[in-house]
């Protein structure tokens, strides 16, 4: 088992797949799956791999095969140099091939059992994930909601039962412009004046409520400030971008309210809410499940992204092998040992799984 999984990920490392570039990385995946025996579908750029016994729940394992830029700093190939002293470095191959990887070889030994729990697997290795989400949101269109998912990411394998979500704000004001050397004399409004004299009294950020117990504090950060275009010409509009990273049960709307209340005069509205705050319950049976797959005692929350903002109401947890503190660096690397746990944890998962949600409500 260790081996498939270490030469498979080796080979998806070597298959660059900037997000928005997959299809040869999808094409290769696809090809796996299919020579293992699992019925398989592309959707655009994603790969869906379907095993049913029976009726029962449907379960989802899902990660992505896209990649952020490779960058600068690099002292090994991005396209990964093969597996040395126990570690394979590529752009990838810790966020989140390993985890793609790990699935695909949990799913084919998976298929290769003579029988198993009842019920739907399914594989979603998505792309698009680094930038829009489009890939998850495509699988989902055409498959529909599972009963049940885990989400692979960089974890360490620690089991991940709450996601922040991520919204934008936009605080617009509005003035009237004039001719920058007939300020002493023409009526106008100063957009940029009007804003600043707002501004000014903000802290550092504002907070929609009491902290999450796993994510801490929701925050609203303001980071884009935008006014006028050229020197000689008052601004009529200045425009203030909040970045909110938002702990369950506070959302977009909940966001803008607090924002309005510290600008008065300014219009505030909500530009993005796509990623919405996620939270499975501490007592789920698949919380229980996985922790019980990772040997982990309690479940974390994590403030970074995923394609699991995407299942609201979906009973989902995030875990995967891997480090999430070296996604998006130069000389990224996943361990072999890592890859290897992640193999046992989702073949350990996956029965435990379909158990876990044969046993609370009807299946969709």
């Amino acid at each position: 088992m260790s081996g498939r999984a270490r030469e498979l990920l080796r080979e998806l490392v070597a298959i660059p797949s900037t997000s928005g570039d997959e299809a040869a990385v999808a094409e290769f995946a696809a090809a796996t799956l299919s020579a293992a025996g699992l019925e398989v579908r592309r959707i655009g750029n994603c790969v869906v791999a379907r095993l049913a016994r029976g009726g029962g729940p449907s379960f989802l394992l899902f990660s992505h095969l896209d990649t952020v830029p490779v960058g600068e700093g690099w002292t090994h190939a991005p396209t990964g140099e093969g597996w040395a002293d126990g570690r394979l470095h590529g752009r990838g191959a810790n966020d989140a091939k390993a985890s793609a990887a790990a699935m695909m070889t949990a799913l084919i030994e998976e298929a290769r059992q003579p029988c198993g729990e009842a019920g739907e697997l399914l594989l979603a290795l998505n792309a698009n994930e680094e930038t829009d989400n489009s890939g998850m949101r495509a699988v989902l269109a055409e498959l529909g909601l599972p009963d049940g998912a885990v989400c692979g990411e960089p974890t360490g394998l620690e089991v991940v039962r709450a996601q922040a979500g991520l919204a934008l704000l936009s605080a617009v004001w509005t003035g009237r412009s004039c001719h920058a050397a007939h300020v002493a004399r023409a009526e106008h409004g100063n957009a940029l004046l009007l804003a600043a004299s707002e501004i000014a009294y903000l802290p550092r950020f504002l907070s929609p409520g009491a902290e999450h117990p796993l994510l801490g504090a929701s925050t609203i950060a303001p980071t884009v400030f935008q006014a006028g275009k050229r020197h000689n010409l008052v601004p009529d509009r200045a425009e203030l971008v909040f970045d909110c990273r938002l702990a369950p049960p506070h959302d977009a709307a909940r966001a803008r309210d607090v924002v309005a209340e510290r600008l008065p005069t300014a219009e505030v509205r909500i530009t993005s809410e796509r990623l919405k705050p996620f939270e499975t319950a501490e007592d789920h049976p698949l919380v229980r499940a996985a922790l019980g797959a990772a040997g982990r005692a309690r479940a974390t929350g994590s403030m970074t992204l995923s394609d699991m903002a995407l299942l609201t109401g979906v009973p989902a947890v995030k875990c995967g092998p891997g480090d999430t503190a070296r996604s998006h660096t130069p000389d990224e690397f996943v361990l072999a040992d890592e890859l290897d746990a992640g193999v046992r944890f989702y073949r350990s998962l996956i029965p435990a799984a379909l158990a876990a949600l044969a046993t609370t409500e009807t299946p969709r």
